[in-house]
């Protein structure tokens, strides 16, 4: 597998050109004298104003992500080498407590050796041609060589795909992306924050917690992430 940077000039020149899926079924009240019938209704997917804090009832829903794109389902070998990195990121990575910014739980990254670009993703519906603003903190002691931060990839429409997209998925779907913000060197509880004002056509966005470069033993930690609309600028 060759490992990718998630916002590199080329890749974002490339997009510019992953709940997993499913319906919820509730029977409908059938009218009089005539026969039962099933209505299928979409779930109402998770949408801002979001406010996640890993303290209480989980407010995203994130998903990892190791490298640009999930490998092709006909590429065996390397879909089997890119599924032990999301194994080992779900083993390594996550929720843990003690260690939040007020001393609460936070969501913890680990880097993996072999691979420069791990991350774990958001989807959440938004509204076409609107202002979202992001909140964040962050703590970490990254290696010269590493960055680590909160960017965002948009989309076409709400995909219910709880995995990371082949590439396929993504030419067909990417309306735009955004790098947010990216850091590096040593940090300690940090708040950040970006604008960003979604595409004409966009109904869905990844939010994504990553950390690229020099793999490290020591962890990332995300805290106090909130997502709000705001007017355009």
């Amino acid at each position: 597998m060759n490992p990718t940077r998630l916002f590199l000039p080329l890749l974002l020149l490339l997009l510019l050109l992953n709940g997993c899926e499913s319906n919820r079924e509730q029977p409908a009240t059938p009218p009089m004298n005539e026969a039962s019938q099933e209505v299928k209704e979409a779930p109402t997917p998770p949408a801002p104003p979001v406010n996640e804090t890993f303290d209480g009832e989980p407010q995203l829903s994130l998903f990892p992500r190791a490298g640009a794109f999930r490998p092709k389902d006909e590429d065996e070998q390397g879909l089997a080498y890119w599924s032990t990195f999301l194994d080992h990121l779900l083993k390594t990575s996550g929720v843990i407590g003690g260690a939040g910014k007020e001393g609460d739980r936070s969501w913890s990254i680990r880097s993996i050796k072999g691979i420069d670009s791990v991350a774990f993703f958001a989807p959440l519906a938004v509204e076409p041609d609107t202002g979202y603003r992001i909140d964040f903190s962050l703590k970490g002691e990254l290696p010269e060589k590493g960055e680590a931060g909160i960017g965002v990839l948009e989309f076409d429409q709400f995909l219910w795909i709880g995995d990371q997209f082949t590439e396929a998925i993504t030419r067909e779907h990417l309306t735009g992306s955004h790098e947010g913000v990216r850091l590096s060197g040593p940090r300690e509880w940090e708040d950040h924050s970006f604008n960003f004002v979604t595409a004409a056509n966009t109904r869905m966005v990844h939010l994504i917690l990553f950390r690229e470069g020099e793999p490290d033993r020591k962890p990332v930690l995300f805290d106090d992430i909130r997502v709000v609309r705001i007017d355009k600028e």
